[in-house]
């Protein structure tokens, strides 16, 4: 059979390979299919809170990408123009359709004049403040979620119950851990049973809650977080979720804020460019599995083109949330009633218990079978 046309789909992230393996599964080999990443090997996010911690080193929570019947092509996908994808060092890929699940972009310069701080989001930056973490003997750990939207909502509420964990077993009942976020209620867009869920968790691992904390970015005086409102929190050591931008590839997309603004199928005002995953604006949380819906609905839309029917498949986002000792609480999110804003999700919460600990780990396992 003859090929009747390129997709390229950029970024390895749950949403791009979802989109990559629909094109492969539906198309029938009528599609050339290319994929796009940065690395030869691609990062699991949940493993950045077990690598800060020092349970896990970064290479753990790593994968290489080899997908049969797709082309894989290792280079930073930064730009997008008439029908083709520009790659840095100047290469370019045609494409008759581009998927982008390109994340994204963590601007941790924003905080680095910051005595003590660390600023990452990811395996590899978490490796580098882990030192720091079991160093510490005494004072104020800071978790700070420094502005939103950020990656993977209920992470570092874990990160805080972890650490709080971590110091008490250690026998270091001198360290206070302190959860920072701008919003009134953690996790609010997950409505109230998901905020008290949290505030109750805090509560048990012994954490305290600074919320309405709008992290003044400019502001730079020692161990001191400074708020927009006036506020100030002295620390020891800060562990912050870096402010998140928009990645090269979209920034000459219309608006102004991290995320893209999308039809229903995730298509752009550029027609033939769709936008899966944590880069798009919508009322999704931003989980992997909402992120992988994303891309498979996005290919559906291209494959339509092709003359095949859409297939209706509606996201079932879940979150796992470490509270030290290896247990582990999930989030569930289902949307019975369609997605928002005409259906409402349906919530679902489980756990503390070590038995979502073990699926912690195996989503990891099975994350890293969909890139082989």
């Amino acid at each position: 059979m003859s090929l009747e046309g390129r997709v390229v789909v950029a970024g390895a992230g749950p949403g791009g390979v979802a989109a990559v393996r629909r094109l492969r599964e539906r198309a029938g080999g009528r599609l050339e299919l290319v994929l796009i990443e940065r690395e030869e090997r691609v990062w699991y996010l949940p493993g950045t809170v077990p690598v800060a911690l020092g349970d896990s080193r970064a290479d753990d929570w790593s994968a290489g990408v080899r997908i049969e019947g797709v082309r894989f092509v290792v280079g930073e996908a930064v730009g997008f123009c008439g029908g083709g994808v520009e790659l840095s060092g100047g290469g370019r890929v045609e494409a008759d359709a581009v998927i982008a699940a390109p994340g994204l972009h963590l601007e941790t310069g924003a905080l680095s004049r910051r005595p003590g701080l660390h600023a990452f989001w990811d395996p590899a930056g978490a490796a580098r403040a882990a030192g720091a973490v079991r160093e510490l003997r005494e004072g104020v750990v800071a978790v700070v979620i420094s502005s939103l939207p950020y990656r993977c909502p209920p992470a570092p509420y874990g990160l805080a119950m972890q650490l709080s964990h971590l110091y008490r077993s250690l026998g270091r009942g001198g360290i206070r851990v302190v959860m920072v976020t701008p919003e009134e209620e953690p996790l609010a867009a997950l409505g109230e049973r998901v905020s008290g869920f949290i505030r109750g968790a805090l509560l048990d691992a012994g954490v305290e809650l600074a919320t309405g904390f709008e992290l003044d970015l400019e502001a730079a005086d020692g161990r001191e977080l400074r708020s927009a409102g006036g506020e100030s929190l002295a620390y020891d050591l800060a562990l912050a979720v870096p402010p998140h931008g928009r990645s090269p590839l979209l920034r000459e997309l219309p608006g102004g804020a991290p995320v893209v603004e999308v039809s229903p199928v995730f298509e752009t005002s550029e027609r033939g460019l769709f936008v899966v995953g944590d880069a798009a604006a919508t009322p999704l949380p931003r989980a992997a599995d909402a992120a992988s819906a994303a891309g498979r609905t996005a290919a559906d839309a291209v494959l339509e083109r092709l003359g095949l029917t859409p297939e209706e498949h509606l996201p079932r986002p879940e979150c796992y949330i470490g509270h030290g000792g290896g247990r582990y609480s999930k989030i569930s999110l289902s949307y019975p009633g369609g997605l928002p804003p005409e259906g409402r999700a349906a919530v679902s919460i489980g756990g503390p218990s070590e038995e979502y600990g073990r699926e912690f780990g195996a989503a990891f396992e099975r994350w890293r079978a969909l890139r082989s």
